[in-house]
């Protein structure tokens, strides 16, 4: 199954990468999108990906970025369902190591746990497959600030999605947003906490299958920080991709991600009435929003 998916991911890319190298000695498309896809799988050194395909190092690097450009312009929009009331969506933010940027604010891409990084903001399915990605944001800034800087937050703002997202507590409570009680001290606000953490918790899973499948997200990527992040989305839609096709997920390492500081506020009362009637059963769904990712280009 896994090459029937490759010749098929090949047969996408085809015509795109075609056009574009046709000038010398081209690569074979297959070998470009081979050569990408066993450096996003297993995360070596160019060097070793050059040796096993027979090319140079600096090819490798070209090639990997022009196919995962390619990949990018693959997304595809979608929908799915959720188990809690009105939720179209799960978001978190998750980090991917990358080499020190040679630039002057090589510092902000150092993260909370002293490692460089580029800060990914991920929003989920239910079948853990990615319906929103950011992918631009340097190692230091908060979860909260990419949200309120994308387009996504933009969106609700104006009132174009009539649902709600769930968060943990590094996020502002909003309208559409909600957060767990930091404090519950009804029997329904431990009800709504324990409903958020289950339904919650996808987002997370994803992280962590997604990562497990791409191990060049786990080790650090070795390129500028705007074709770490080319390379961060490419693996999303792939990973879209696999989830779509039935393919058995890998066995999922634990992550590690700082954890943000809480924020407070009090204005998810309208959900007590439906956690303390019962009804908040598993079994119910609710549609949930595509959403595109937002371009690093």
């Amino acid at each position: 199954k896994s090459t029937t998916n490759a010749m098929e991911i090949i047969s996408q890319l085809n015509l795109k990468l075609s056009s574009v190298t046709q000038r010398g000695r081209p690569l074979p498309v297959c070998l470009q999108v081979l050569m990408t896809l066993r450096f996003l799988a297993c995360g070596t050194f160019h060097r070793e990906t050059g040796d096993l395909f027979g090319v140079s190092e600096p090819t490798v690097c070209k090639v990997i970025h022009r196919v995962c450009r390619a990949i990018c312009e693959l997304r595809v929009h979608f929908y799915e369902y959720g188990h809690f009331p009105g939720v179209i969506g799960c978001i978190d933010g998750t980090h991917v190591p990358i080499k020190c940027p040679s630039t002057p604010d090589a510092e902000e891409y150092r993260n909370r746990n002293n490692w460089f990084s580029i800060n990914v903001q991920g929003v989920c399915t239910p079948q853990l497959q990615f319906s929103n990605i950011v992918a631009r944001w340097k190692g230091a800034t908060h979860d909260s600030r990419i949200f309120l800087n994308s387009s996504l937050y933009a969106q609700f703002e104006r009132g174009e999605h009539s649902g709600i997202l769930l968060g943990d507590s590094g996020y502002a409570q909003k309208n559409f947003l909600f957060t767990p009680y930091l404090h519950p001290t009804t029997a329904e606000q431990w009800r709504y906490n324990q409903a958020h953490m289950r339904t919650r918790g996808l987002v997370e899973r994803m992280f962590g299958i997604w990562k497990s499948r791409f191990q060049c997200l786990r080790k650090t990527l070795r390129f500028k920080p705007r074709r770490c992040c080319i390379v961060i989305i490419a693996t999303a839609v792939l990973h879209n991709y696999l989830k779509q096709r039935g393919c058995p997920d890998p066995p999922v390492e634990e992550d590690d991600n700082p954890v943000a500081p809480p924020f407070t506020t009090d204005a998810r009362e309208g959900l007590l009435d439906y956690f303390s009637s019962g009804l908040h059963s598993p079994g119910v769904s609710n549609q949930w929003l595509i959403c595109v990712s937002e371009s690093p280009f």
